[in-house]
């Protein structure tokens, strides 16, 4: 691999509009030695109702200016331009992310791919779309993404498109609609990095890449019986943003407290690296051709632990021979 950076996500809800927050954080964030820090714009008040605000813009550029880091973006984890209630809004959102990003340098945009079409079951407003509306959704998020794919190369910015990890929510609707367990890839299909290549591949701009989540996919193989490491060299191809952390590949059994979580070993915990199962050796074997950014994304309750994530991820790129000469 030849890794531009090792760098490390700063919580949105830990910063939640608060610039001295931001500050703080990436002080810190610095001093333990990372090169680069990935921005959540669902912290920073920069985008409101689809518009990117100068002022704020302006205010966050001011605010990150001391420090000798790079940056990484990650557009709100709902943005969906497949099944979003509102495509235009979506759109808009997403655009004004890109401008975000090259206001200040950021080379990636990170972007929850928007094969995901349970969320608006789940407010039990619409049905399960059928097969047309599965595959009219996939092409609808293609033809956005060509638009912004142009944007992104006038920006200098390349758009990641991340996979998913499941949730118990996801089958009690499809057990709701009558579907078994076996159709939760269908509905979710972002859980899989083949469908995330497919979209990649009808898109066809070299501004529209992967960002693989090895955390996420961890826990969709465990759930769909797939091979791990198989869909990681499947993906290998196409990646320009890696995002690491750790679990246990567990599904989660309907508790959001990380406190109830832990102690069983379940969801995405987003451990340091090194706390968890995830074979990240054998991971790491499949990406040998690999070049870009590592992102630690470490929950906030893991804070204290940010010192000992870089040191073991580190460690277990160096004792698998990857050299991190290069990486600033």
């Amino acid at each position: 691999m030849k890794i531009g950076a090792l760098g490390i996500d700063i919580p949105d809800q830990r910063v939640d509009g608060r610039r001295q927050v931001l500050v703080d954080e990436l002080a810190h964030a610095q001093s333990l030695g990372y090169p680069l820090a990935e921005l959540s714009i669902a912290s920073l008040t920069v985008i409101i109702n689809g518009e990117l605000i100068a002022q704020r813009v302006r205010a966050i550029r001011k605010a990150i200016a001391p420090f000798d880091l790079r940056y990484s973006v990650h557009a709100p984890g709902r943005s969906n331009l497949a099944f979003g209630p509102d495509l235009d809004m979506e759109y808009r959102v997403l655009e004004a992310c890109l401008r975000f990003c090259q206001a200040i340098g950021a080379r990636v945009l990170v972007y929850h791919s928007g094969l995901q079409a349970l969320d608006a079951a789940r407010t039990g407003t619409v049905s399960l779309p059928g097969e047309e509306e599965l595959a009219r959704g996939a092409e609808r998020e293609v033809a956005a993404l060509r638009k912004l794919a142009r944007i992104a190369a006038d920006s200098g910015v390349i758009i990641g498109m991340e996979n998913g990890d499941p949730h118990l929510w996801e089958y009690a609707v499809l057990f709701q609609a009558g579907r078994g367990r076996d159709d939760l890839a269908k509905y979710h299909a972002r859980l899989r990095t083949s469908a995330l290549i497919e979209q990649v591949m009808a898109v066809d701009h070299p501004n529209v890449r992967v960002t693989l989540d090895l955390g996420h996919l961890h826990l969709a193989t465990q759930a769909l019986g797939d091979d791990y490491l198989a869909a990681i060299a499947l993906a290998a191809p196409w990646l320009c943003h890696l995002h690491i952390n750790d679990n246990f590949g567990k599904l989660d059994t309907g508790y959001d407290y990380e406190g109830y979580r832990l102690p069983y070993g379940e969801a995405d915990l987003h451990l340091p690296p090194g706390w968890g199962a995830i074979p990240f050796a054998e991971a790491f074997a499949r990406l040998q051709d690999y070049q870009g950014d590592i992102v630690l994304e470490i929950k906030e309750r893991y804070r204290d632990h940010l010192d000992e994530a870089l040191a073991n991820i580190r460690r277990i790129l160096l004792e698998n021979g990857h050299d991190l000469n290069e990486a600033i």
